[in-house]
């Protein structure tokens, strides 16, 4: 069976609350390494463990995005009450699998978190930027900031990095919004005080997803706020959760 989250938290299993971490488009489970330190003790982080890096380096990344979908909703659907937290264009896929564990389980989390990404009708990921070069596509990813400086500076880094990322991007490459009836889950969308990326309505917009509860928090940092000072981010995690 796959291991599609893996327990980034000290001990899990004294937990009471369980988030379920979705990182940007390239990341890894261990992405979240750090934040989950930083969490109340009873709040339990999970990473999401892709195919084609880290643990699953060795697996082929996904190609379909309708089928990871439902493969991580069926994952989620056993779990008791389960946080979704998206990060980046993570977010965009955890409330794909909010709507997918509504449709095909009639369940819904606990409560949806969003950093860093537009609502789910104002995203426009990038079409084409998986069907360049190598060159380009570096050039072009690096442009975006977010990527761990050794990635940056190391071809041998890219090498590695680059079919997971790529694969992410013909993910998301994909992405249509279709309309819904709004969520009736909680959502909570965070973003940088200093992010140059987002706009008002893209972060407004989260709240048009929900029939329950809306905030939108701003914490100190950018746009990558996992590359900054954690203590606000975890805060707001741990109070939203």
């Amino acid at each position: 069976m796959t291991d599609w989250f893996v327990p980034l938290s000290r001990s899990a299993t004294g937990a009471t609350r369980h988030i379920y971490a979705f990182p940007q488009a390239g990341g890894g489970c261990s992405t979240f390494a750090e934040l989950a330190d930083r969490l109340p003790r009873d709040i339990a982080l999970w990473g999401l463990n892709l195919p084609g890096r880290q643990a699953r380096f060795l697996e082929p990344p996904c190609t379909d995005l309708d089928a990871l979908v439902g493969a991580l909703a069926s994952a989620l659907a056993g779990r008791d009450r389960p946080v979704l937290f998206g990060y980046c264009s993570g977010a965009c896929l955890a409330f794909l699998v909010a709507r997918r564990l509504r449709k095909d389980w009639s369940l819904s989390p606990a409560a949806l978190i969003a950093a860093s990404y537009p609502a789910p009708d104002r995203a426009r990921p990038p079409t084409d930027l998986h069907a360049l070069d190598s060159e380009a596509f570096w050039r072009e990813v690096l442009s975006h900031g977010g990527v761990p400086a050794r990635v940056a500076a190391e071809p041998d880094f890219r090498e590695l990095f680059e079919p997971a990322l790529r694969a992410d991007y013909a993910l998301l490459s994909t992405y249509q919004h279709t309309e819904e009836e709004p969520l009736d889950v909680p959502i909570t969308m965070i973003s940088g005080v200093s992010d140059p990326v987002l706009h008002y309505e893209d972060i407004d917009g989260w709240g048009g997803h929900t029939a329950r509860e809306f905030a939108s928090i701003q914490v100190p940092g950018d746009h990558w706020l996992l590359n900054g000072d954690l203590t606000a981010l975890a805060h707001t995690i741990g109070r939203a959760a």
